[in-house]
């Protein structure tokens, strides 16, 4: 009986870790945030409402979790017109950077990201990829990117791409490798309308 149960806690335990998400890449197309992605996983959406100046803009995130690590994109509209695109950025930069203790400042990242469509257009991006240790002692692989798009009919997004792994320790240079490839083929994957 020992025997039978035991073997039974085995497959269960095997069943369970077989269903938890791995990295199963899948296409998402988001049409009310007009944009195409890559997920490893399903995916689920929330919205924050946060204050900016004297404004209250809404981000409609899109978050996806495998393996340990999370994987988000956020979509916040705004009006050119009231909300300075620049002080925006430089707002959640300031917010990202806080992430990782470290006492130079994070390095800017330029890149390129291609709009979903034909002609695709080339939008000019920026972001940084952090690790180390955070304030609150956990060390973390933090990539994020932000993107602009502008419509002609007026209509802008500002994109925010992130993602993140924390360790209880600084992890091997193997392991930080595996998240790091991992994250390329998220980011590589969006592509605004």
């Amino acid at each position: 009986m020992k025997k039978i149960i035991g073997t039974l806690t085995v497959m269960l335990m095997f069943l369970l870790s077989s269903c938890t998400a791995t990295f199963n890449w899948r296409e998402v197309r988001l049409d009310e945030q007009q944009f195409l992605a890559l997920f490893p996983a399903k995916h689920h959406f929330e919205q924050q409402t946060f204050r900016f100046e004297k404004n209250e803009l809404t981000m409609t995130m899109a978050a996806s979790k495998a393996g340990d690590v999370l994987f988000a994109i956020g979509a916040i509209p705004f009006d050119v017109k009231i909300i300075s695109e620049k002080a925006l950025i430089d707002w959640m930069k300031s917010n990202a950077a806080k992430t990782v203790q470290d006492k130079s400042e994070p390095q800017l990242i330029q890149f390129e990201v291609k709009t979903a469509g034909s002609p695709a257009l080339i939008l000019p991006s920026q972001g940084y990829n952090l690790k180390g240790f955070g304030p609150d002692g956990i060390y973390r692989i933090y990539w994020v990117r932000w993107v602009v798009r502008q419509h002609a009919n007026g209509q802008s997004f500002i994109y925010q791409m992130s993602a993140i792994q924390s360790f209880k320790s600084e992890p091997t240079s193997q392991i930080q490798k595996q998240t790091t490839e991992q994250i390329e083929t998220f980011m590589g994957g969006f592509h605004p309308y």
